[in-house]
Formats: C-alpha cells, sequence, structure tokens
C-alpha cells in the first residue's frame, strides 16, 4: 500500500509491519528516515504490540506492508507534543550547561504513559547533538535492551527504535519480572552501581537516561520509587504527572526535596500513547525469552561444591547480600524449568540458564544454557529467580523461597 503524508502530519502504525520510505523525510521518537539509501537505512521495522509515529517533515511518501489496514491511522499534527518537546530542549541545555562536571543521571518516572518512547526520543536527539551517554533500563516486564528478569546498561551508539539498536553492556539478574518484596530495594542498588560503574569505564559520557517501571500505586510502589530516587539520585526526574494519582504526588514531594535536583513535570495527557495490554505485554516477555533460549541446549554439571543462593538486601548495612539455599531443602520445591544466573566464585554472572533437574545421589545438575565447556566449569554458584519457564518463554509458574 503507497500512503501519502502531508507536511506536519503523521501516521500511526501498529506492527507487525514494516514501511519503506519512497520520498521526503520521516521523523520516528527523532530519528530522521529519507528515501535516499544510506547507512542509517530507508526502511522501518515495527514489530509485534508496538505503535510507531511516522511524522512527516516535508511532504512524503512511503509504502506499507501490513496485515490490516486497520493497524494505520492519520494523524493531522506530529504525536509528539510541544510539552516533550520542551523536555527534550531543558535536558540538551542541562548537558550542555554542565559542560566539565559529573555527567547527569536522569530518570523518567510515571504510569504506563510513554517512559520508554520518551526515553528514546531524548536518546535520539542526545545522539544528534554528539552528545554520549548511556541508557538504563530498570523495567524487569518491558526490557528493551535484554531480558525479562534482569536490570541492563548500554552506551548509546546509533538512534534506537527498537530494541536491536542498544546492546546490553552490562547486566544484572533479578529473577522476576515484578519488584516484588526485597527485590524492590535490590533494583535500586543494582542499579546504582551499574550507573557507577558505567561512568567510570565510559569517562568520556555526559549523561544516562534511566527507564523504569511503572509500579507507583500502592504504599509499596511508594516506598520503592522514594528508595529507589534516594539510592540513585537522578540530576532530573522527568514525571508524566497525574492529579488523580495520589501516590505521585507523595513522590513528587519527596524528590522536591533534594535541592540540586531538576524536576520536570508533563502534566499533558499523550492521547496518541498506545498503552500495551497485559496479553501484549505477555506476547512481548514471551518472544524475548524464546528469542534468547532458542540458542539454549540442554546441559549436564556435577553438583560437586556448587552452592545454590538467593540475592537478599540488608536494610541496616543497605548492601545487596547472597543468602545460601540448602539444596535439599530445595529439591522439595517445584524449582524445574526456573531461571538462573550461573556465577562464577567472585559473583560474576557467566550466563542465564533453566534449572531442570538436581540429582543429588548422581552428583550432577541438568540445565538449559550455551554454555561452552570452559564456562561450565567456572560454575560455582547458581542464583536462583522465582520465575518458572518453558523451554520456549512461556510462564509456568513461581519459584518461592
Amino acid at each position: 500500500m503507497i500512503k501519502d503524508i502531508q507536511k506536519g502530519f503523521s501516521l500511526l502504525i501498529k506492527g507487525p509491519s514494516r514501511i519503506n520510505i519512497l520520498e521526503g523525510k520521516i521523523d520516528v521518537f527523532g530519528r530522521i528516515f529519507t528515501a535516499e539509501k544510506s547507512a542509517d537505512g530507508n526502511n522501518i521495522i515495527i514489530p509485534s504490540a508496538h505503535n510507531y509515529p511516522l511524522y512527516a517533515l516535508e511532504p512524503s511518501k512511503v509504502e506499507i506492508y501490513t496485515s490490516d489496514n486497520a493497524n494505520i491511522t492519520l494523524i493531522e499534527e506530529n504525536t509528539i507534543s510541544d510539552e516533550w518537546v520542551k523536555v527534550k530542549e531543558t535536558v540538551v541545555n542541562q548537558i550542555q550547561k554542565n559542560e566539565g562536571g559529573k555527567p547527569l543521571k536522569i530518570m523518567v518516572l510515571g504510569i504506563s504513559s510513554g517512559k520508554t518512547a520518551l526515553i528514546k526520543y531524548l536518546a535520539n536527539n542526545l545522539f544528534r547533538e554528539g552528545i554520549k551517554g548511556g541508557y538504563l533500563d530498570s523495567d524487569l516486564g518491558q526490557q528493551i535492551i535484554y531480558l525479562p528478569t534482569t536490570i541492563n546498561i548500554g552506551e548509546i551508539k546509533d538512534y534506537i527504535i527498537s530494541s536491536a539498536d542498544i546492546e546490553k553492556e552490562d547486566t544484572v539478574f533479578i529473577g522476576s519480572t515484578f519488584p516484588k518484596s526485597n527485590y524492590k530495594f535490590i533494583i535500586a542498588d543494582a542499579s546504582k552501581k551499574l550507573i557507577q560503574s558505567y561512568f567510570e569505564s565510559h569517562t568520556d559520557s555526559k549523561f544516562v537516561l534511566i527507564d523504569t517501571d511503572g509500579w507507583i500505586k500502592t504504599e509499596a510502589g511508594i516506598i520503592y520509587k522514594n528508595f529507589f530516587i534516594d539510592m540513585v539520585d537522578p540530576d532530573i526526574l522527568i514525571i508524566f504527572h497525574d492529579d488523580e494519582i495520589e501516590e505521585l504526588k507523595v513522590i513528587e514531594k519527596a524528590a522536591s526535596k533534594a535541592k540540586h535536583r531538576k524536576i520536570i513535570l508533563i502534566k499533558e495527557k499523550n492521547k496518541y500513547f498506545y498503552d500495551k495490554d497485559k496479553d501484549e505485554r505477555r506476547f512481548l516477555r514471551q518472544s524475548q525469552f524464546a528469542k534468547v533460549l532458542e540458542d539454549f541446549r540442554k546441559i549436564s554439571i556435577p553438583l560437586n561444591n556448587i552452592k545454590f543462593i538467593k540475592t537478599d538486601y540488608d536494610k541496616e548495612k543497605k548492601e545487596m547480600v547472597e543468602q545460601e539455599i540448602n539444596v535439599n531443602d530445595l529439591i522439595n520445591l517445584p524449582y524445574h524449568y526456573v531461571i538462573i544466573s550461573l556465577l562464577n566464585e567472585d559473583s560474576e554472572m557467566i550466563n542465564l540458564g533453566l534449572l531442570f533437574v538436581i540429582n543429588v545421589e548422581k552428583n550432577y545438575i541438568l540445565l538449559f544454557s550455551n554454555l561452552g565447556y570452559k564456562d561450565q566449569k567456572k560454575i560455582k554458584k547458581i542464583l536462583l529467580g522465582s520465575l518458572r519457564l518453558s523451554t520456549k518463554g512461556n510462564h509456568q509458574g513461581y519459584l518461592y523461597l
């Protein structure tokens, strides 16, 4: 299908779809596509359960391949609001004024309000300005950088439209898709350490963008977000404000006590924001798991002195701690197919996997992973998650420790 787009108009296109730019100039989350073939390319792939806005910077013509014409909606304006443009300009100015200072931490917070879309928009505009920086994704259930149940950080080396456009450089395994119990403290602590490590290894970095999950509307959600903000200590906090959500007001009030912090409230709701439903979110998680697990295979390794552990948080010392799990207690629980992180003696992650069988009598463990022989010999600890999956990435239940 061929579509003409007038200058200043947008096409909202739902995936799975593919778009070829035939004429003109198109803006997608701050990345510019043209009809001219270049290193950036002139086609756009929209995955299932995603919705991309194509804004015409000049009269344009596109060729659209999609399974349903209902996936295409014409909007007679830019879906990126003036408020988002002002936020972008403020962030760029703050970073440029901060030349020579410590890199800025820029956190986006809200309830399913387009946080990741805004992160992409900011990342692409900062990249176009030639400003180097990173992206921390702390949303366990809807990861863009790597796999659900983990938090990740990576350098922004190119424009970001989809998860294929950024690679993880460092990962922390949490093992759950929701920050339940002490995970809410562990996520904050791990995020802080990931950022510190990133800045140490990227001395030319000027910023890090911090994506967060949407868990806010409970007392525990307030505790979680307040602790995260205190621990990570963002210099710029961008909040999708909503007068009807009292928990947000409590978080905003607590965050505003830090005098060095700039808080930006986005009060205008984006009427074009596409909020994925539970089935679509579940589908995306399953697809991400399946993509990684397809390269895994069954591996048998000696049990020997391998320790089974879980991560906990010491609130008094304000640090993550490892708790050893007795293998004889573990085998009496429904541990089969639980997601795990395979660690060396120094608790450094070697790879992820699924735990199939623990055979104490025959002294072996059956795993599902893609480790080579040398890496198998390095395994000294197995960090247990709580999510149980099939080898195709489908949800199978939980392991409660």
